[in-house]
């Protein structure tokens, strides 16, 4: 029904697992699409991410895909390739519209450093 405002996006999700010294021991990422409006994120949600990301690219996802977010000792975030760029999934929120009975997701993505890598 609202897949005319949906763009068709790339998701690597890193595989692995964290060793007894908490170090991230990466096998070949899954690399899958979703399909997702990408909208600008409005000041009210910029508030809520923590201080470093305030300042970086972001964008708001609406998708039926649940993406991961970093989970210490547990998992990295999923990277979302917008444009050729990729940004890190930082916030994850469930949405239901009671109206048309359509689960979605409310997901922030956060434009990725070079050097910074799931933080």
């Amino acid at each position: 029904m609202f897949d005319v405002f949906r763009r068709i996006l790339t998701v690597e999700r890193a595989v692995g697992h964290f060793d007894s010294d908490g170090l991230w021991i990466n096998n070949q990422p899954q690399i899958f699409t979703i399909k997702a409006s990408v909208q600008a994120t409005d000041a009210e949600i910029l508030q809520t991410l923590p201080e470093g990301y305030r300042t970086k690219e972001t964008y708001t996802l609406y998708t039926n895909t649940l993406l991961k977010i970093a989970e210490a000792a547990v998992h990295l975030a999923d990277i979302v390739i917008i444009d050729s760029v990729k940004f890190q999934a930082v916030k994850v929120t469930p949405w239901q519209n009671m109206m048309f009975a359509t689960k979605h997701y409310e997901v922030v993505v956060v434009k990725m450093d070079d050097d910074n890598v799931n933080q």
